[in-house]
């Protein structure tokens, strides 16, 4: 389980913001786009998050995952399909499995709100 690592890294992600720029109030709440190719099991995410979060400074933050899906560039006739979706089979010329993922591989913080 991954997941638990990718949490304290977070919450250091999040010291080093709210150090940035110089936030005063906790935070109320962050939302992590996840990548559907990320590896990341949500309900594990969401388990880490609460237990790790105890004690910190975030124990008052709550944690909003929102999944991104995988899209990717077929090499064949470059037209970008929803990889998932389509099994990665391009949809519009049939290649399998010979594409460039551009979206949803990782993990980003994509917001943050304080309770100022």
């Amino acid at each position: 389980m991954h997941e638990m690592g990718l949490v304290y890294g977070l919450f250091d992600s999040l010291r080093d913001i709210v150090k940035q720029n110089q936030l005063t109030g906790p935070l109320k709440k962050v939302v992590l786009d996840v990548g559907e190719a990320s590896m990341v099991v949500d309900s594990y995410m969401m388990d880490c998050w609460n237990m790790a979060k105890g004690d910190t400074e975030f124990k008052q933050t709550e944690l909003v995952l929102r999944k991104i899906e995988t899209e990717g560039r077929c090499n064949h006739c470059g037209k970008v399909f929803r990889v998932k979706e389509h099994d990665r089979k391009c949809p519009y010329c049939g290649t399998y499995d010979d594409f460039v993922p551009i979206t949803g591989l990782g993990i980003e913080i994509s917001e943050i709100a304080v309770d100022e």
